[in-house]
């Protein structure tokens, strides 16, 4: 995860004005402030060395990296195709919850998640990400503390 946010942070930006604003209601200043995109342009996000060995594990039930939208690296988001306002809102769900957790935290919630669901999309940091990217598409005017979510499913022991 490191390697890749170093690698991706050289030629990132930061998160464009206008992304921001239309955000700003959900995610922390210090977050937002902290964020780099990058966009990739004839190129994609290679799969993870671990990749091939998850694909079995899950029998499938996996995501093709080629068809990912995005990854999100710590604070830094890489985008395959254009950002959207969905896309960006859920890498920014990720960022805020390696924030909240820490990397170590995040890692061993992510992987004993999966290693108990066998499906990425079962994974609660997953399933959480796309519960509150829904939330956000359906009714953007309805804000929330995504930050607060995250919290308090960390205090519950949702992870």
């Amino acid at each position: 995860m490191r390697g890749e946010r170093e690698l991706y942070f050289r030629s990132s930006e930061p998160l464009a004005p206008e992304w921001k604003s239309s955000v700003r209601a959900f995610f922390s200043d210090t977050l937002l402030n902290s964020i780099r995109t990058i966009t990739l342009r004839g190129a994609r996000i290679p799969p993870p060395p671990f990749y091939s060995q998850a694909v079995a594990m899950s029998s499938g039930n996996f995501p093709d990296f080629v068809h990912l939208a995005s990854v999100t690296y710590l604070d830094v988001i890489v985008f395959n195709e254009e950002i959207t306002a969905r896309t960006l809102f859920h890498g920014l769900v990720h960022a805020a919850q390696m924030a909240y957790l820490g990397l170590e935290r995040y890692t061993a919630f992510y992987l004993r998640g999966f290693l108990k669901e066998r499906s990425w999309i079962a994974i609660p940091l997953e399933a959480q990400a796309y519960q509150l990217d829904t939330r956000y598409a359906k009714t953007p005017s309805d804000t929330f503390s995504v930050e607060d979510e995250i919290k308090a499913c960390a205090e519950q022991g949702k992870y």
